[in-house]
């Protein structure tokens, strides 16, 4: 008899924790279709806040394109200042380089550098390149491409083993600059009278089929003339 109520105690406690358990369960599935829910409308939330975001960049970034196309060049002298039409959309593109994402940024970047350039501030143009190139999160091309205008404006005064050091990547082959790299670098090489070597890559240049038709007749228009200039003609 003892034995019987103690085996019934026990089945009910048995059952009391399996009821238990079974609540404690629900409660955990409920707690985490919520958390799942919450979880979801928060991700759909911040997806669609980041192509907000994203619209809201682009609108700025084209007006910046924009005002940037029809700003006039700045006066002609070397201490002219730049038009405030150039000014206007330099700001414009540094708003969209500081809070738009990798690829915009690093757009606003370049178009403010050739602003900057075309403003004739000399430094800004340059330290803008350099934050493109050395800017981890920005497109690999786009960092190239940072490198190779840096390089082309300071191709007839900078330091020609800086300079070369900064084409070495873009001109390996897979680079999509590695043409205009070239031209560069023979660029640099005449500059060194290393008459040679600039002939080399410029005759490499105009026989490129990959090269576009403009670059190709630069390159042979040099060859002509350093061909002219070596008979004196």
């Amino acid at each position: 008899m003892v034995d019987d109520i103690f085996n019934e105690v026990d089945e009910d406690l048995r059952a009391e924790h399996a009821r238990a358990r079974n609540r404690r369960l629900a409660l955990f599935g409920l707690a985490l279709l919520v958390v799942v829910g919450l979880g979801t409308g928060g991700w759909e939330f911040f997806l669609y806040r980041q192509r907000s975001m994203a619209v809201a960049v682009a609108q700025d970034y084209f007006i910046a394109q924009k005002d940037a196309d029809t700003a006039p060049a700045a006066a002609a002298g070397p201490n002219a200042p730049p038009t405030p039409e150039q000014l206007r959309a330099i700001d414009e593109f540094a708003r969209v380089a500081a809070k738009g994402p990798a690829g915009f940024a690093t757009l606003a970047r370049l178009r403010m550098a050739a602003l900057s350039w075309q403003a004739k501030n000399t430094a800004k143009a340059l330290d803008l390149w350099d934050q493109v190139s050395k800017d981890q999160a920005a497109d690999p091309d786009m960092r190239g491409l940072a490198d190779l205008l840096w390089v082309q404006h300071r191709a007839d005064d900078g330091d020609a083993s800086i300079l070369k050091t900064r084409l070495r990547d873009i001109l390996a082959p897979k680079s999509p600059w590695h043409l205009l790299a070239l031209e560069t670098d023979a660029l640099i090489d005449l500059r060194l009278n290393h008459l040679a070597d600039a002939k080399r890559k410029l005759t490499t240049l105009s026989q490129d089929g990959g090269a576009s038709q403009s670059l190709r007749a630069r390159a042979s228009g040099l060859l002509d003339t350093l061909d002219t200039s070596k008979t004196g003609g």
